[in-house]
């Protein structure tokens, strides 16, 4: 079982300004990875939640300062459906 708060457990991506040549080109690019473990959960929660050949995810950003300038730092990872609890009534609480 993965620790929801571990890098290893998420997709990570590192923007950086683009040096663009055109307005055709990307504002920010840059490099990423993902952990086996990861692309395997990805996997299986398609089998399981995906709909119409899409998977929800969950994304989040920070601005960050690094020894060449700013750059964003993504982390991706799947939007897990939410559980609802059922209220038992019966209970004297």
């Amino acid at each position: 079982m993965m620790n929801d708060n571990r890098k290893e457990d998420k997709t990570l991506i590192w923007l950086y300004p683009n040096e663009k040549q055109n307005d055709r080109q990307p504002d920010f690019t840059g490099p990423g990875r993902i952990h086996k473990d990861v692309l395997k959960e990805l996997v299986d929660a398609y089998k399981e939640h995906g709909e119409d050949g899409n998977l929800k995810l969950r994304a989040a950003s920070w601005q960050k300062e690094g020894k060449k300038g700013p750059y964003i730092f993504i982390t991706i990872e799947v939007d897990k459906p939410r559980v609802v609890q059922e209220v038992d009534e019966d209970l004297p609480f």
